[in-house]
C-alpha cells in the first residue's frame, strides 16, 4: 500500500510563506503541549517550540521526506528538550519540584482546583518514568502520535516504541495506584 503524500512538504519547501504559516499554526499547540510535558515549564516549552520551529525552517533544504513533516518537526523538539533538559540549572529546577501551569479562565474556581491536583499529581507521576517511557506516553496519549510517528520522531523502532508505551502505562498506573492507597 502506498503511503499517502505530505500534504506539507511540497508548499513547504516551495518556500510558500503561507504554507510555512499555517504549518506552524497547526503545530504549535501539540509541540508546546509535547516540549512542555518534556521539559516540565510551559515558558521554557514555548522557547524551545519557537527555537524548534526555526531550525525546521532552516534545515527544509536538506529534510528529504523520510517521515511526514510533523514527525521532522517533533524530533527536532525533542532533542532541543533533551539538550534543554541536560544543563545543569534545569536540573536543579527539576529537583526543587516547581510544577508551573496557568488557570483555565472558563472553568469555576473549585473544578480548576481539582484539575490542578491532578494535573500536579499526573505531572509528579510522569517525572518518575524514564525519559523514553515519558516521551513516548506523552507522544501517544495527548498527541495522539502514531506508534509509527513516535519512532520517528524518536528514532526507535515502532516495537521499541510500543513497548516503551506498555512499560509507562503499567508503571504510571502502578504508581499511581500506590499513591491512592496511601
Amino acid at each position: 500500500m502506498a503511503e499517502a503524500k505530505d500534504p506539507w512538504l511540497d508548499d513547504i519547501k516551495a518556500k510558500r510563506q503561507d504554507a510555512l504559516e499555517a504549518f506552524v499554526r497547526a503545530h504549535t499547540a501539540p509541540l508546546v503541549r509535547y516540549l512542555a510535558g518534556m521539559v516540565r515549564n510551559r515558558a521554557d516549552a514555548e522557547e524551545l517550540a519557537q527555537e524548534t520551529f526555526l531550525r525546521f525552517a532552516t534545515s527544509l533544504d536538506s529534510f528529504r521526506g523520510d517521515c511526514s513533516t510533523r514527525s521532522f518537526l517533533f524530533r527536532i523538539g525533542h532533542n532541543l528538550a533533551l539538550n534543554h533538559l541536560a544543563s545543569a540549572t534545569v536540573q536543579r529546577e527539576i529537583l526543587t519540584g516547581e510544577v508551573p501551569e496557568g488557570r483555565n479562565p472558563g472553568r469555576s474556581p473549585d473544578s480548576d482546583t481539582l484539575e490542578e491536583e491532578r494535573n500536579i499529581r499526573l505531572r509528579r507521576v510522569l517525572k518518575t518514568l524514564p525519559t523514553q517511557q515519558r516521551s513516548v506516553v506523552i507522544l501517544r496519549t495527548w498527541l495522539d502520535l502514531s506508534f509509527r510517528e513516535i519512532a520517528e520522531v524518536l528514532s526507535l523502532a515502532e516495537g521499541t516504541v510500543k513497548a516503551h508505551y506498555f512499560f509507562g502505562l503499567r508503571n504510571l498506573r502502578k504508581t499511581l495506584e500506590v499513591s491512592c492507597d496511601a
